[in-house]
């Protein structure tokens, strides 16, 4: 199985039906709030109110039988843990490890593992009804040390099937949590951390990808964009 396989097959299923693009967001305050806090409220358009004082810690979580994933913070779901038969399908390049869907349906996750030497891990994203303006996912994943890793995955729009991106998992082994919300229409001048976006964009795996990042600098300010373009 070829890395575009799951594009062609999902092309049948998907559609291309347009989507409104979202209003410009307003200025938010931010300060006292998490990343992935902050990410959201910009994809829901949402006004964080002013926190003073240091952000909250994030809610300890309950001990759970091995196995069972944590419930994801609101406005994020939890994507499943790999399974323990190891992958679904092989070819000469890579294997799939599992596929899932978003709660809406209009995201497919595929994850990926190489074969070479590196054993490294993909990931692939294709969401359907994307209309001209790029749209964005962020997914979180743990590493090996415990430290919780943040990608930005954007998706624009294909002549040619449905929208994907290929990213790769820098860290990503088969004990790691994860967790992703979006996708959603990429902000009007997002203010993401400048050390997310330069890492997010070196982990696309594709020009699709970079394609997307490209979209997505036109909607940026002039720091995310030049970072973008070192990135790439």
């Amino acid at each position: 199985m070829t890395r575009e396989s799951v594009t062609r097959r999902s092309w049948s299923s998907f559609t291309t039906a347009g989507r409104r693009a979202a209003s410009p967001v307003g200025r938010r305050e931010r300060a006292g709030y998490g990343l992935w806090q902050r990410a959201w409220a910009s994809f829901a358009g949402i006004t964080l109110p002013p926190r003073p004082g240091h952000a909250p810690p994030m809610p300890a979580r309950r001990e759970e039988p091995a196995g069972r994933p944590q419930p994801a913070p609101a406005g994020w779901f939890t994507l499943p843990p790999l399974p323990a038969g190891g992958a679904l399908t092989a070819s000469g390049s890579d294997a799939v490890v599992l596929e899932t869907s978003s709660p809406n349906g209009r995201a497919v996750f595929v994850l990926r593992r190489t074969v070479d030497e590196k054993a490294d891990y993909l990931l692939e994203l294709v969401v359907r009804g994307i209309a001209d303006q790029p749209e964005l996912a962020v997914v979180t994943y743990t590493r090996p040390d415990g430290e919780e890793h943040t990608l930005l995955i954007p998706v624009a729009s294909s002549s040619f099937g449905p929208a994907a991106s290929f990213v790769g998992l820098s860290g990503f082994s088969a004990n790691s949590a994860w967790r992703a919300t979006g996708p959603a229409p990429v902000p009007v001048d997002p203010d993401w951390p400048l050390v997310t976006v330069a890492h997010s964009v070196r982990a696309a795996a594709n020009e699709a990808t970079r394609a997307a990042w490209r979209r997505v600098g036109e909607c940026a300010g002039q720091e995310i964009r030049d970072t973008i373009d070192r990135a790439l």
